[in-house]
């Protein structure tokens, strides 16, 4: 006990603190920095590892997907050749510039005419085709290795030359007209039109019979060594092809609806006759009704 009567508190050990073990009050504004310990360390390690080790494999990826769409990838600007035999056809067939903007502009209409996978090449084949009826037939490919499509176009034959007063046409063997050609190539058989029907590009003029009747009667002709001058269709007369010899003042007439190997011989054959006996025709020879040959 203290004197006055004051109470002294009992003295404990575990009562006593030390200022040392006392903490320090962190000032405002700082911050208690983290212990890095070996685990925290390893895990950073195996991070960066990962993370390296994943590089060259997004690298690999990236690099296969810009070689997928390089190669999948399609031109717009097409490479056109001229196939088939173009001596007689080089009269009225248009450049290739020409059909290579054709194609560009459909390749060019729709977005996924750009790609190899949806490109849609037969309708781009379709169109030329519709657009210019000397084509015969188109083909487009896409070769492996290329982006560039390849477009194979075919220039029709003409098997007969329509001759109009305001220019001349080439028909094929179904008749069709393809287009018009500044000159007439040899050895394709000339008709004249007397009804004067204004041919259309790309439409039927002829049947194809009359044309086929028209090749074979100038091969007939031509084998027994007449010069045919040209094939005439009279306006009134819808079944009948008169044909004009060289140097001769008379015509040959035809039936369309009979045979034409037929005819084409029975006039041969009186021609070969009449001139033996120096008695060939002033006006026509006719043969026209089977069995008949008449001549004046």
């Amino acid at each position: 006990m203290q004197r006055g009567g004051a109470v002294n508190p009992a003295f404990s050990y575990y009562n006593t603190v030390r200022a040392a073990d006392v903490p320090r009050e962190r000032t405002a504004g700082q911050r208690q920095q983290p212990i890095e310990t070996e685990q925290s360390r390893g895990r950073k390690s195996a991070t960066s590892r990962t993370i390296a080790n994943a590089l060259p494999f997004w690298l690999l990826t990236g690099l296969a997907i810009v070689c997928v769409v390089k190669v999948l990838w399609l031109s717009a600007n097409p490479r056109v050749i001229i196939v088939g035999n173009t001596t007689t056809s080089s009269a009225y067939a248009k450049s290739a510039t020409v059909y290579e903007a054709a194609a560009h502009a459909f390749l060019t209409s729709s977005v996924t005419n750009r790609s190899k996978i949806t490109a849609d090449l037969d309708g781009a084949a379709r169109e030329l085709e519709r657009a210019y009826p000397e084509l015969a037939q188109v083909t487009v490919s896409i070769p492996l290795v290329s982006n560039r499509p390849v477009v194979y176009a075919e220039i029709a034959q003409p098997s007969l030359i329509l001759q109009m007063p305001h220019g001349n046409y080439a028909l094929n063997k179904a008749g069709v007209v393809l287009a018009r050609t500044p000159k007439i190539p040899a050895q394709v058989p000339v008709m004249v039109d007397q009804s004067s029907v204004a041919p259309k590009l790309g439409a039927q003029y002829l049947p194809g019979s009359a044309v086929a009747f028209i090749q074979t009667v100038d091969y007939q002709l031509r084998s027994a060594h007449m010069t045919i001058s040209t094939f005439v269709l009279p306006p009134d007369s819808p079944y009948e092809l008169d044909v004009r010899l060289g140097g001769q003042s008379y015509l040959l007439r035809f039936n369309l609806e009979e045979s034409a190997q037929v005819q084409s011989g029975a006039a041969v054959a009186t021609i070969q006759q009449l001139s033996a006996q120096g008695k060939l025709p002033q006006t026509y020879l006719d043969v026209r009704v089977p069995g008949r040959v008449y001549y004046k």
